[in-house]
């Protein structure tokens, strides 16, 4: 048998120079990647086997990640592999039996004109305070479209960066600005505390990855941060506009009233960016968007909880940079980025 750890780099290598963006583990299954949004088994491997799964995993997991595996049944990791290649990992059960996911992390991060986000990427690398809901599906690219702003922060100003995240994806290096990242499980003991250490310190920006459990807990103070002097980009997985506002609003009513909950939302809200990544005609991925601005309107639709109301301002609003998912896939399409088919 081949030893777990050779197996498993040999893998991770295949996946890093094919460009793919994960790989796919899973007992009874040959090695599988995915390239342009299209799974491609990988030529020459054997099917794996729940033992030989289970020693991979053995081989990169710690003491403390084992143990929250064995309760949970499901841990995200971020680890680097053969030197240079970094993954975030999803190691998971199905069946009873153990299964990975491996997706790619760039070593550089891309800036925002290499990604071509829309222009409120760039506005709001010059915001001073506020929140900024970045929202998406899994593996809509939205830790990389965040990094690109800390990155291009990172690289024009003099700023205190704090990110809480679980696991760090993107490893920054401090240029002009001062970054920290804190890890849950390793740094802090949990986004609460997390949070309640960004409250204590002078932070211009704190960047929030995705919370799975303990959103409720943390919408008040992610909410006191942005309604004070601090930046707040965070991460919600919701695939549209008021998906992620409700889920938001929700979360923060479970500590402070419904009212102060929209009115502190309202009075803090930069925008929201929905994101979701699709194959690019001749290879690679490319992002469509949807966009919320704030402006007065949305305010006052937001205080009095008619978020319902808030798509047609979006589609009114296309003068002001708002866009509806549909008319940034409709464009894609039109200028040839991406196939029909393909939406």
């Amino acid at each position: 048998m081949e030893v777990p750890t050779i197996l498993l780099n040999r893998l991770l290598e295949e996946a890093a120079k094919k460009k793919a963006s994960s790989l796919h583990l899973i007992a009874g299954n040959i090695p599988t990647m995915r390239i342009n949004n299209q799974l491609v088994v990988i030529e020459g491997e054997n099917i794996l086997d729940a033992d030989t799964l289970k020693m991979i995993i053995n081989s990169f997991v710690t003491p403390e990640e084992a143990e929250r595996l064995a309760v949970d049944k499901e841990i995200t990791l971020a680890k680097n592999f053969a030197g240079t290649f970094r993954f975030r990992i999803n190691v998971f059960y199905q069946k009873n039996l153990p299964s990975m996911t491996f997706c790619y992390v760039p070593e550089v991060v891309n800036g925002i004109e290499q990604l071509k986000l829309p222009q409120i990427f760039t506005d709001l690398t010059k915001i001073p305070s506020g929140l900024f809901i970045l929202a998406g599906s899994h593996a809509s690219g939205k830790t990389t479209s965040a990094a690109a702003v800390i990155e291009e922060i990172n690289n024009q100003q003099k700023k205190h960066i704090i990110t809480i995240e679980d696991p760090i994806e993107y490893s920054f290096v401090s240029k002009k600005s001062i970054i920290e990242q804190r890890q849950i499980g390793s740094d802090t003991q949990s986004y609460v505390t997390g949070l309640n250490y960004c409250l204590e310190e002078d932070v211009d920006l704190v960047y929030v990855g995705e919370i799975r459990k303990e959103l409720q807990k943390c919408m008040g103070l992610i909410l006191e941060l942005a309604t004070g002097n601090s930046l707040v980009i965070m991460e919600v997985n919701a695939n549209n506009t008021t998906r992620a506002i409700e889920k938001v609003l929700t979360a923060a009513e479970f500590e402070i009233s419904d009212e102060a909950a929209r009115y502190s939302l309202a009075d803090s809200l930069i925008g929201v960016v929905v994101q979701r990544l699709l194959p690019r005609r001749g290879g690679g991925m490319v992002a469509a968007h949807e966009i919320l601005l704030t402006n007065s309107a949305v305010k006052s639709l937001i205080r009095e909880g008619k978020i319902y109301q808030l798509e047609s301002i979006i589609q009114t609003s296309r003068k002001e940079g708002m866009m509806m998912m549909e008319k940034s896939l409709e464009e894609l399409v039109r200028n040839n980025d991406v196939r029909q088919e393909d939406i």
